[in-house]
């Protein structure tokens, strides 16, 4: 399916194909302005994760209460868009979201509204009682998955991840980078599973939520990238290091937060990013 959206105002079109958006300036004289409906959300559906990562900027745990009635709030927020207005996709997390016990609803309501819905896990679903549904909802309505590679739960994402790849499932991994010793770990794991996966998303570690203070050594994960960088993608928080750093690598670059939105399904509240909580 083949869906455009057309803000004039914004000097935007935009066309989304099979897992892919192109943006087209109806000026190319001038910029694409930051979208009012924006074409990507972010949609936490619970805050609820048993992985007790250290640096969680979230500040996930797994004695949290989930949200109530989020498959109506889903169907009610978005259904009122316009098709025009309609995102192209979500990527839905939390917590952990396969925990909530409306997940695979919510995977259908997006799907059902004509939103193309993916979401991040941490793998600790594998195994377990609701494995096979998940797989099967996954493979019948999701564009596609991003498991999180955290060092302390490799036991989990390197099952969830063969079980994804197995299912021929479209597969990104996400790696928190900051120091030196983060970087060789994402370099074992590209040299491990490069011929596997659709891409290998870096996202730079951040000092929110419980995560302890933290620098990034950018040069040292430059120098550890391979050669052939076409499966590599960065998080948004990394543009400034890509701003200063044009020759090195071959990407689009636009302000972040400029074509998506967080909204926490808890509050019912939309904000620039889950790394900014100032609401809009």
């Amino acid at each position: 399916m083949i869906r455009t959206r057309i803000f004039p105002e914004y000097n935007y079109k935009g066309i989304y194909f099979d897992g892919k958006t192109i943006r087209i300036a109806l000026d190319t004289s001038k910029p694409i302005k930051a979208l009012t409906y924006p074409e990507f959300y972010d949609v936490k559906i619970t805050p609820v994760c048993r992985g007790r990562c250290e640096y969680c900027y979230m500040d996930s745990l797994p004695d949290l209460s989930h949200p109530k009635n989020c498959t109506d709030k889903v169907k009610d927020f978005f259904g009122k868009l316009t098709e025009n207005q309609k995102p192209f996709q979500v990527a839905i997390g939390g917590g952990e979201p396969t925990e909530s016990p409306e997940f695979i609803e919510i995977l259908k309501a997006f799907h059902d509204l004509g939103i193309t819905p993916n979401y991040t896990t941490n793998g600790m679903f594998v195994p377990g009682p609701n494995v096979d549904r998940i797989i099967n909802v996954t493979k019948d309505y999701c564009g596609g998955v991003a498991v999180s590679c955290h060092p302390q739960l490799k036991q989990y994402w390197e099952r969830a991840t063969d079980l994804f790849w197995r299912w021929q499932i479209k597969l990104n991994l996400h790696i928190v980078i900051s120091d030196s010793e983060s970087s060789d770990y994402f370099r074992s794991i590209y040299n491990e599973w490069k011929d596997k996966v659709n891409h290998f998303v870096l996202l730079p570690y951040g000092n929110f939520g419980r995560a302890p203070e933290k620098e990034i050594d950018w040069d040292y994960l430059v120098s550890v990238m391979p050669e052939d960088t076409s499966k590599i993608a960065f998080g948004a928080n990394f543009h400034p290091y890509l701003a200063e750093n044009m020759d090195k690598f071959n990407v689009s670059l636009y302000d972040p937060e400029s074509m998506s939105k967080f909204l926490d399904l808890e509050t019912m509240k939309v904000y620039p990013s889950s790394f900014r909580l100032e609401e809009v």
